[in-house]
Parts: C-alpha cells; structure tokens; sequence
C-alpha cells in the first residue's frame, strides 16, 4: 500500500479449530484513521461487523490498541477490511489471535509506551522550567521536539484516544513537521554553531532549515504526504547532528564528542523506524520502534547536560577562587603587606562595644623622603610596619592606610598597651638608622560612638592630629 494513504480492502479466510473468543487487530502500526472488519461464515452470513481507528470516537475494548473482539465457532471464516487513511508510517495487516494470549501478548508494547512517554514528558517538563531558569534557546527547542514526539506517539499509540477522547488524526504526524525544525535549532545551540567560528556548519544549518520549512508547507497543503515529509525531516535532522558533532568531535569540542554517541544511537534506531514497514514481533509496533529511540536519545542527551553543568560547575569554582585570590589582594597593602583602608573599614563594623581605633602618624616620612629618597622612605615604612606587627603579636590588628597614615583596632580597647607597643617600636626604629622618627597616635572607643562606626574613627583622628601638632610645638620641627 502506498504511504500516502487511501481506501484499501483486505480479504482472507480464517481456520478456527475451536470454538472461543478472538481478537482481530492489526500488526505493523496502529497509525490509521479508520477501519472496518466484516466477518462471515461459510455461508456468506456476516457473524460480526467491528469497527474503530484513531478518527473514530469508538471505544477500544483493549487499552492502547485496535482489537476487536468476537467470539468464533469452529469453522471457516472470510475475513474482509476495509481501511480508510490520509497516510500510513507503516503497513498494517489484519491478524487474528486467541483473546487469552492476545491480552497476555500486548502487554509487553504498553507496558514500553506508558513507560517511554511519561519519561518523554517528565524530561519535557524538565527542559522547559530548565529553559525558562537558564534564559536558553536551546533548552526550549528541545522541550518543543519532545512535546512534538509526544503529541505524535501519544495519537499514534492511542493513548490520547483511549485516556483523553482526542481523535485527531492529523496530530499523529503534523507535530513532527515542526519538532523537527526544532532539532536542528537545538543542535546548533548546544554545539555553539556560529557563522563566525563555523560557517560550513552554519551554512549546514540554513539548508536544512529551509528544507524542512518547505517539508513542513508541503504536509500541511498536501495531508496526504504529512507523514511522508515529517519522516524524511527526521531523516535530515539526524544527518545534520551526525555530521556535525562529527566534524567539531575532530576539533577537540567535548560536548560534541559527548553528543556524538547520543545522536549514533539515535541515528541507528531513527534509521530502522523510518525505514521499517513490518514488524517480526505483530505485538509491538513501528511505533513502540520510534518512541524508544526518541526515549534513548533523550535519556543520553541528559548525560551530555551532566557534563556542561560540571564544566559550568567548574568554571565556577575557577571564578570564585579567583574573586576570592582578587578580594584578597584587593584588601592588601602592596608595599607593606598589612590590610589596607578597605580591610578596616570591614573590622570596624565587627568591633564590640569595649573595642578601640588607634590611628597613627609616621612623624618625619616626608623628611627620610625628602633627604635619602624614596625607597629609604619606604623602608622607613616597612621596618615600622614589621615591627609594630611583630610586637601586638594579635591583641590589635595594624592597617596601613596610605601614605604615613596607619590605624590599628582592637577587641579590647588596649589602649595603654598598644601607645607601650608604639614607644618600644619607636625607639627601635631610632636605634637603627632613623634617629628622627617618632609616632603621633589618637585613640577612640567604640562605647564613644555606638551606632556610628565612621565618627569613632573620625574622633580618633582628631586626636591624632591633636597629638601630632603637639608634637610640632615641643620641638619646633617643620619636617613632619
């Protein structure tokens, strides 16, 4: 029979050793719009006349399925179908099995149907919240090709006939035409097909866009053809993900290399479902065929996203890590190594109520500047950073804020104890080369100031100042 449908009439004789119930059904597909079986006897006298198919509103007695049942006396039947379809996707023929191992032998095909397409909208459902999260196009064409698959598989196994009284017949073949351009969109988003980077794969994909474009036109204006387009769209769309995740395997392109073994298997399974107009086993159907493969492919797509989110995983990682390395640095002082005006800007919103600000004056920097130069200046810098560290050895934190400004903070408010630290530091410094350095300090309390953090610092350099211009009248110098 062509595919492109019509009005077709099977006849044959039936040899029924015992009396019993039967079934009538068809092997190979179950993609047909309507069908009629007339049964008679040896005598020309019509025993049973059942009916059914997809377009019809007739209730199939055995769930996902065509069979009719019809009780039989031992004897010779003629058997006539008649069988009207737009298009077929493979060739049916009328058999004939006991009603005990009929039941017992469709189970097996729903069982795979049920099972295949509540995977297919599970992994649907997936996609498109996954779509609508990531804000990607290629999540969302994916999610159309399942629910292409969907719409088609379910119509063509029945299931939406049998559980949801949808008998539209041209849903078991029109969504394709549209899932299928939906693939080759997917394709191109998850290899990252670019007119830039890969114009031949891009070029690639404008033909068969507008390919399947024409298919698509062509099946809806010629119904008749519909299954016939959406089939050879298939046939496309699986030749243009073999081919390019082929090419871009052989640049080093992992995802591809990943998606290469996704689109092998579904080509091999697309490619015998496409191709196959009978089926060995008369229980399952090209159809069971298909599905399966869509399921396989879907199932081991998902292991290619497994393997982009851990690699967006760990670029992550790679990222904080370097924020993390930048926010360091960020709050260090590059010549002194100490924390920097950022960092205690940070400690002082932790401080508690008993804690203190120490700011700090390096008197006479611009002095050793001035008359050694600056890297003596900077040593002068360096060797009072070392030192005053050294000696606080953690009850306060000393800070560098630029220039000859220091600040150091404290927990405890040990304000006695760090103006010791700073007098043994000084001496030091005087006893080894800078005989002119001193240190101008102003402290403040955080209980001072409680909810205002900025003005217990802006108090403690008050004083500071306090101190250093006091320093300035003792000694009558210029060079502070």
């Amino acid at each position: 029979m062509p595919l492109t449908g019509g009005d077709f009439v099977f006849k044959g004789t039936l040899q029924v050793a015992q009396a019993g119930d039967y079934v009538i059904d068809f092997k190979n597909t179950s993609t047909f719009a309507m069908f009629q079986h007339s049964v008679r006897d040896s005598r020309n006298v019509v025993v049973a006349e059942l009916q059914g198919g997809i377009g019809r509103q007739d209730i199939n007695p055995f769930a996902l399925r065509h069979g009719r049942e019809v009780h039989l006396e031992a004897g010779n039947y003629t058997l006539e179908t008649s069988l009207k379809t737009p298009y077929l996707i493979a060739q049916p023929q009328p058999y004939l099995d006991s009603k005990q191992h009929y039941q017992q032998a469709i189970k097996l095909g729903n069982v795979i149907a049920i099972l295949c397409l509540g995977m297919l909208a599970g992994l649907m459902s997936y996609y498109i919240v996954l779509g609508l999260i990531r804000r990607q196009m290629v999540d969302g064409m994916y999610a159309l090709f399942l629910l292409g698959n969907l719409l088609m598989q379910g119509t063509s196994l029945l299931v939406f006939s049998d559980i949801f009284g949808i008998h539209w017949f041209y849903l078991s073949a029109f969504p394709i035409l549209f899932s299928n351009i939906a693939y080759v969109f997917f394709v191109k988003g998850l290899l990252s097909i670019r007119k830039q980077y890969n114009p031949k794969l891009y070029r690639w994909i404008q033909y068969a866009l507008v390919i399947l474009v024409l298919f698509a036109l062509w099946g809806m204006l010629s119904p008749n053809w519909m299954m016939e387009m959406a089939r050879y769209g298939v046939g496309i769309f699986l030749c243009l993900g073999l081919a390019s995740s082929i090419y871009l395997s052989s640049k080093k392109n992992m995802t591809a290399r990943y998606y290469l073994i996704a689109i092998i298997t579904f080509f091999v399974l697309g490619s015998l479902t496409i191709t196959a107009q009978n089926s060995s086993e008369f229980t399952l159907y090209v159809e069971h065929m298909g599905l399966v493969a869509v399921t396989v492919e879907a199932l081991l797509l998902s292991f290619v996203l497994s393997y982009q989110f851990s690699e967006l995983f760990k670029e992550k990682e790679q990222v904080l890590a370097a924020l993390g390395m930048s926010e360091a640095q960020i709050k260090i002082d590059k010549l002194t190594g100490l924390p920097n005006r950022i960092a205690l800007e940070a400690a002082i919103q932790i401080l508690p109520r008993t804690g203190s600000i120490t700011i700090l004056d390096l008197d006479r920097l611009k002095y050793y500047n001035d008359k050694f130069g600056h890297a003596y200046g900077d040593k002068l810098l360096c060797d009072f950073s070392h030192l005053l560290q050294e000696k606080l050895d953690g009850m306060a934190t000393l800070h560098r804020l630029g220039g000859d400004e220091f600040a150091i903070t404290s927990e405890h408010g040990d304000a006695l104890v760090i103006q010791a630290k700073l007098d043994e530091t000084v001496a030091h410094l005087q006893a080894n080369g800078f005989e002119l350095a001193g240190v101008s300090a102003g402290t403040a309390f955080i209980h001072e100031e409680v909810d205002n953090c900025s003005v217990v610092m802006h108090m403690a350099d008050m004083r500071m100042y306090e101190n250093k211009r006091a320093h300035k009248r003792a000694h009558n110098e210029q060079f502070y």
